[in-house]
C-alpha cells in the first residue's frame, strides 16, 4: 500500500512539474528533461511512470479535471443546504466556474494551448472530449430538476459550457476590465436558469 501511495505521489509530482513548465513556455518547447528538472527527479524516472511526453499531458488533463472537481465538490458543500432550491445550487455552480475556472487566466492560457494540440493529436482530442463531456453531464444533471426534458437540457448545458470556455479565451485576448467579465458571467448564469425553465418560449404558440 505504501509503495502504491509513493507511486501516486510521484506521478502527481511530475504532473505538477508539467503545470509549472507550461507557465513558462509551450508544451512543444518543453522537454522531458525540463519536466524532470521541475519535478526534482531523474528524467529516466519519468519513463517509468509515463510512456511519453504526450502521456504526461493526457494524464495532466485528468489531474486538472480531478483537482477542479474536488474543488467544486467542496464549493457546493459550503454553499448548499439540504433541500436547497436547485436554482440557487446552479447559481453557486456558475459562481464557482467564473471565479475558479473561467477567469483563471493561468489555467485558461494552458488550456488554449491544449485545445491547439487537440486539433492534430487524436489522443489529446479524445481526452478533451471526455473531459468536457463530464462537465456537460454534471451541469445537465443540475439543470434537469428545473428543465425536465433530458435532450433539451443537455443542449443547454453544452451551450453553457461552450460559452464559459469562450469567455475564458476572451479573458486572455481582450483587454477588458475584470468587472465586466464578472457582470457578464453573473447575468449569464441567471439567464441559463430562465432558459432551462422554458427552453423554447415560442413553442406553445406553434
Amino acid at each position: 500500500m505504501a509503495r502504491n501511495n509513493d507511486a501516486a505521489g510521484k506521478k502527481i509530482q511530475i504532473l505538477q512539474a508539467l503545470d509549472h513548465c507550461l507557465q513558462e513556455k509551450s508544451f512543444d518547447r518543453t522537454s522531458i528533461k525540463d519536466i524532470a528538472r521541475a519535478a526534482g527527479v531523474n528524467h529516466g524516472l519519468l519513463h517509468y511512470y509515463f510512456k511519453s511526453k504526450e502521456d504526461i499531458l493526457i494524464n495532466y488533463i485528468d489531474y486538472v479535471m480531478d483537482l477542479y472537481k474536488s474543488m467544486l465538490d467542496e464549493w457546493l458543500k459550503s454553499n448548499s443546504i439540504p433541500g436547497m432550491d436547485p436554482k440557487l445550487r446552479i447559481e453557486a455552480f456558475f459562481e464557482f466556474m467564473s471565479e475558479r475556472v473561467t477567469l483563471n487566466k493561468t489555467l485558461s492560457a494552458v488550456f488554449i494551448e491544449i485545445w491547439e494540440i487537440a486539433l492534430y493529436n487524436p489522443n489529446v482530442r479524445t481526452k478533451l472530449q471526455r473531459t468536457y463531456g463530464e462537465w456537460i453531464g454534471f451541469l445537465t444533471n443540475m439543470l434537469i430538476p428545473i428543465a425536465g426534458d433530458p435532450a433539451l437540457t443537455r443542449q443547454i448545458a453544452t451551450a453553457a459550457i461552450a460559452f464559459l470556455e469562450g469567455m475564458a479565451l476572451f479573458s486572455i485576448l481582450l483587454d477588458t476590465d475584470a468587472r465586466d467579465f464578472h457582470e457578464t458571467l453573473r447575468g449569464f448564469g441567471k439567464n441559463i436558469i430562465s432558459v432551462a425553465e422554458k427552453p423554447y418560449p415560442c413553442r406553445d404558440a406553434l
